[in-house]
């Protein structure tokens, strides 16, 4: 079955569901309509955690590597560890992205967290001041974003205003699919 837009499951009623006056709504019929329903609905993501890592960052934004695989919606979803790449398999999507980390770093130092998807930086990023190099803070970012890629990639990227090595801990980055009207 394939994922579909609203759109296209209403416009698929139009045409499947005539009055069934002559017969022309067949099981065959409803239960690929059915089926094409719930995968549309059904829930898609793809997850990642850390427990706790220290990370040299520098003024570039750069990947970093994140601990377990929380969840992977598969065939829908692959999640690269050593990069923190999600990427979504099956074609273009409209979804959400959370995002959330506490972070441990050199008084006053300022670190940037970056959402990229296919590879190019958006608009959508967290950044974080130290006033104490012992403190904990917690940095947290949610964005919505349709991708036209046939595979979207999501990844946070991060950076600092000078070479620093922060703890980053208890992070959680979650991208799942979103139901649309359109594309």
């Amino acid at each position: 079955m394939a994922r579909k837009t609203i759109v296209e499951l209403i416009a698929d009623v139009s045409a499947s569901f005539p009055d069934n006056t002559v017969g022309a709504i067949t099981p065959l019929i409803l239960r690929t309509f059915l089926n094409n329903f719930l995968d549309t609905m059904r829930p898609s993501y793809g997850a990642a955690s850390l427990t706790s890592v220290s990370v040299g960052l520098t003024t570039t934004d750069a990947g970093f590597t994140w601990g377990a695989v929380v969840a992977a919606q598969a065939p829908d979803y692959t999640v690269a560890l050593p990069t923190g790449i999600i990427t979504r398999a099956g074609g273009p999507a409209s979804a959400t992205a959370q995002f959330s980390i506490d972070i441990t770093s050199p008084n006053n130092s300022v670190t940037i967290f970056t959402l990229y998807i296919d590879g190019v930086a958006t608009p959508w990023a967290v950044s974080d001041t130290s006033t104490s190099s012992s403190d904990v803070r917690s940095c947290a970012m949610s964005a919505i974003n349709y991708s036209s890629n046939a595979n979207p990639t999501y990844q946070i990227r991060a950076r600092s205003n000078a070479s620093n090595t922060v703890t980053l801990s208890n992070g959680v980055f979650v991208v799942q699919n979103v139901p649309v009207n359109t594309n």
